[in-house]
């Protein structure tokens, strides 16, 4: 906390010194003695004695301030300055009793968790000269007359509105800031903003403009050739468009710019070529291909150079060694090549490089190792080379970041080595080939924020003396070998913890020493989930062997909580009980993941009230009864998985609501009834399992209107990645993801499918008593109806489904020939027609020629090569249409002695290609990698 008082002492004056005490609380604990005015965080007037300066600004890790204001603190009259600011009100609305505070020229409530509308009594606060209403993520503020109370704020010299909902103020917003003539700065980051940028020419004080992250999707106005007094502009993520004028801002003395992720045309150059006298530019996503490196060189005075994803190729420009002042380099998420330029170490300002995420080569140039003054090191996802000892970067005395990850690297830690640096906050050496135990160095390391050394093999027990470390907030060491169990208690609370996919064990550590993400899945934790108050974005213990029932943990009354938790996956444990209905409070939940426990009972009503879920993922459980009614309220809802359990009585009727559902899974239960044709609403279905029920009736013909299963250009992705809108800390972003998958018959086995790409297209309508014909027009990769009633042939249709893999038709009673529409297929991999009553002969040739006697047995009428013990009498003189390679037919007369040819024409042929392959290695080596080619294709997922 920052201690605001005077060199000098006032004294406090009693009912003052009243009104502080009632504000008391366990973090205001040090206000002690009878003079106020000399405790922390107040100061006093010298010579009234009045408290004008009160400080309750909070961090983010310690106590914080919440519930409700005492109003004894709008009787401190005198107060001018006012920080509240990184507190925890809850969500609670500001109190209108704060226009009481005349004097106040200076308030601060800064991510200090209220919530609701700003009230309009700010408005008559004419003494305010800086007023901070940045909202906090959780609990948003709004104002939608924000152009009513702002322009009576005539004093007003700051603003920050950042990320207060401003949906539903009127268009007059920027005439109402025009009017305030001493505004000099102007935050209003992602307020919801739309329509044109107001002219705001006049207000010629204004030095900070702050609009990104709203939609303005228009060209730039016009009215910044008039401005004079900018010096720091940020219009970062708004929707622009067209291209920069030449005589943008010709007048300013612009030093700050940030115009990135927009969408830009044409080139920037020729603005560039004007704008000398920057010193920090952001310029992200801006299309600039190879544009910038001849216009780099005019920046005498850049300190700040950001180029992340532009699609810059070639090696790293040649003329940035000209940028003498430049401290800060960020190329990262392009294409460039070659390897890293000694050149940069020439740059003697420079303090951090960041050149991750490109296609790079080659060792770390030795000079940059011995760059004392470098602060950041960020060269991850590269193809960078090299036995990489961590004493190489002794030389980096003032190192705080280092990324390395995902390279080609070997990196060897000493066990005995004692580090130079000691500013260290964030290493990063995912993907780095670290073997052995943990490294014991990064005890020492206590300004440690940021660790991640996953996917590496690390062995050994999980050291103690990592939940020590005394600012270690982000801890990634999924996909190890570590063993060992996790303390009960824990001395600090971790924001973010994976340790997904190692070879712990033991009970679950008390889960409110973490926040936000902890991941904890496919160890070997056993016994009950503890009952927390954490305040969790994503939460996941699934792959365990936990056991009891789901407390209430998940969701409970606290409103921090229910508005928190996004994705909570507690899947492949043995979990038992119901459902909690307390879930149903999590009003932010987007995935819910209970797979393969052992849950009783029906669903609860009250998941309906999950408006924001996705993702509902219940399969083998023992739940059963009806599937309620409410879950139609969750109209997001992408993915219902439901297979494997006991539901029963009729499908329900009311899916049709789910418009935006991709994937359906409600197999293995017991269903009966028809499937209703409601089902065809579902124009975004691209995965149909109903197989293992009791369903009966015919198919319904209306399942060729299933948009997404017969537009071959539906670009709908089946994988949903879904994950916060908050990212704790660049790099982390990922952890906060789920990707969805699903469990499907294809090719003839089960596959779980965790990369499915937008084409797949999958109905499996198997094991059920479905009669009747097949409907004429289906378009999709699997289809599976076998083990049914149905009737009638094959459709010729189905020649026309050019990306069928799968096709399973087996233990019906279709009849007829096969159609000769189906050579066509040519993805083909995997076909069953058998136990039909199909007739004639097989055709020939193109995918048929891969399958074997299995996709044919059952149907005594059929016959061809592919039945080498066909029974069927074939006399003289009969005949038969054959079909050719290329889809031809031709009348020819069928003998038995061309039977017994063609077999032993087959035979000598493979025994010649046997032979080949044994004495010719080329030729050997060839087949083989067609052969795994050919397995790769059939059994890819």
């Amino acid at each position: 906390m920052l201690q605001a008082h005077f060199s000098f002492s006032a004294t406090c004056l009693k009912h003052e010194r009243r009104y502080l005490l009632n504000l008391s609380s366990g973090r205001l604990s040090s206000w002690r003695g009878l003079n106020c005015c000399e405790w922390e965080g107040v100061a006093c007037d010298y010579h009234t004695s009045h408290v004008i300066r009160l400080d309750l600004s909070n961090d983010w890790y310690l106590h914080r301030l919440s519930g409700k204001l005492h109003p004894s603190l709008f009787n401190l009259r005198h107060l001018q300055h006012l920080d509240l600011s990184w507190n925890d009100f809850k969500g609670i609305c500001i109190p209108p009793l704060l226009s009481k505070l005349q004097k106040l020229s200076f308030p601060s409530l800064s991510d200090a968790g209220f919530g609701g509308e700003v009230p309009l009594e700010l408005g008559n606060m004419s003494s305010l000269r800086h007023l901070d209403l940045k909202s906090d993520w959780r609990h948003m503020l709004r104002s939608s007359k924000f152009d009513v109370w702002v322009r009576n704020l005539r004093s007003l010299e700051f603003l920050d509105m950042s990320e207060v909902n401003l949906t539903m103020s009127s268009e007059h917003w920027g005439e109402a800031l025009s009017g305030l003539a001493n505004l000099s700065q102007i935050d209003m980051y992602w307020c919801k903003l739309s329509g044109n940028i107001p002219d705001l020419s006049n207000l010629t004080r204004l030095s900070h403009l702050e609009l990104g992250s709203n939609s303005f999707p228009f060209e730039l106005p016009t009215w910044f050739e008039n401005v004079s007094s900018l010096v720091s502009l940020h219009l970062e993520g708004c929707d622009l468009i067209g291209s920069i004028p030449s005589n943008f801002m010709p007048r300013s003395k612009l030093s700050v710019l940030s115009i990135g992720n927009n969408n830009w045309k044409g080139k920037l150059s020729f603005f560039l070529n004007h704008s000398s006298s920057l010193v920090a530019m952001y310029l992200n996503s801006c299309n600039l291909g190879r544009v910038i490196s001849p216009v780099i060189t005019n920046f005498s005075k850049l300190e700040t150079l950001y180029l992340r994803w532009n699609n810059l190729q070639g090696g790293i420009p040649s003329s940035l060694d000209s940028l003498s002042s430049l401290a800060t380099l960020n190329l990262s998420y392009n294409q460039l090549t070659g390897q890293i330029p000694p050149f940069l170490c020439d740059v003697s300002a420079l303090r951090e490089l960041h050149l991750s995420h490109n296609q790079l080569s080659g060792t770390i140039p030795d000079c940059i190792l011995k760059m004392s003054s470098l602060k950041v090191l960020s060269l991850s996802s590269n193809g960078l080379t090299g036995n990489i000892s961590l004493q190489l970067f002794d030389n980096l005395s003032h190192l705080q970041e280092l990324d390395l990850s995902e390279n080609q690297f070997h990196n060897n830690i000493s066990t005995s080595w004692v580090p130079q640096f000691a500013h260290l906050e964030q290493l990063v050496l995912g993907s780095c080939n670290i073997e052995g135990n943990f490294p014991p160095f990064l005890s020492q390391q206590f300004q440690l924020n940021v660790l991640d050394l996953s996917d590496n093999s690390i062995e050994g027990n999980l050291p103690s003396w990592l939940w020590d470390l005394p600012n270690l907030s982000f801890l990634n060491l999924s996909n190890n070998m570590l063993e060992g169990s996790l303390p009960r208690k824990i001395s600090h609370t971790f924001m973010t913890v994976d340790l997904h996919g190692n070879g712990l064990y033991g009970s679950l550590p008390a889960l409110g020493f973490f926040s936000y993400l902890l991941d904890l899945s496919d160890n070997e934790f056993t016994g009950s989930i503890p009952e927390t108050n954490g305040k969790f974005l994503f939460l996941s213990l699934s792959g365990n062997k936990l056991t009891g029932e789901i407390p209430t943990f998940a969701c409970t009354d606290s409103t921090e909580i229910a508005d928190a938790l996004e994705i909570l996956n507690l899947s492949k444990n043995k979990l038992t009980g119901m459902i909690p209905r307390s879930i149903g409070s999590c009003s932010r939940l987007s995935v819910l993941n209970l797979a393969q426990n052992v849950l009783q009972r029906e669903i609860p009503d009250e998941l309906g009230n999950l408006k924001a879920l996705r993702t509902l993922n219940l399969n083998h459980n023992s739940l059963q009864g009806r599937v309620p009614s409410s879950i139609a309220n969750c109209i997001h809802l992408r993915v219902l998985d439901l297979r494997n359990n006991n539901f029963e009585v009729s499908l329900p009727i009311w899916i049709e609501k789910l418009v935006d559902l991709r994937i359906l899974s409600l197999a293995s239960n017991k269903f009966e009834g028809i499937i209703p044709s409601q089902l065809v609403k579902l124009q975004n279905l691209q995965i149909l399992d109903l197989s293992g029920n009791n369903l009966s009736g015919n198919i319904p013909r209306d399942v060729s209107k299933l948009y997404a299963m017969v537009n071959q250009s539906q670009s709908n992705d089946v994988q949903q990645t879904y994950g916060s809108s908050y990212l704790l800390v660049e790099g982390f972003d990922h952890l906060l993801q789920y990707a969805d998958d699903v469990t499907i018959w294809i090719k003839g086995r089960n596959l779980t499918c965790k990369k499915i790409i937008s084409s797949a297209k999958f109905i499996d309508l198997s094991h059920n008593n479905l009669s009747g014909n097949i409907p004429l027009e289906v378009g999709l990769i699997s289809l599976n109806i076998s083990k049914n009633n149905l009737s009638g042939s094959i459709p010729k249709s189905f020649g026309t489904l050019v990306q069928l893999e799968s096709l399973d038709l087996s233990q019906n009673r279709l009849s007829g020939k096969i159609p000769s529409e189906l050579l066509s297929l040519t993805f083909l991999a995997v076909l069953n027609l058998s136990n039909n009553m199909l007739s004639g002969l097989i055709p020939q040739g193109k995918q048929f020629s891969t399958f074997g006697a299995s996709s044919f047995l059952g149907n005594p009428n059929l016959y061809g090569p592919q039945l080498e013990n066909c029974t069927r009498s074939l006399g003289l003189g009969n005949k038969e249409k054959i079909f050719f390679l290329n889809n031809t037919v031709a009348d020819v007369v069928i003998d038995p002695w061309w039977a017994i040819g063609l077999g032993l024409s087959y035979g000598v042929g493979f025994a010649t290609m046997i032979v080949v392959l044994c004495f010719n290695i080329k030729w050997r080596s060839i087949c083989f990698a067609l052969m795994d080619n050919l397995s790769y294709h059939l059994f890819e997922h």
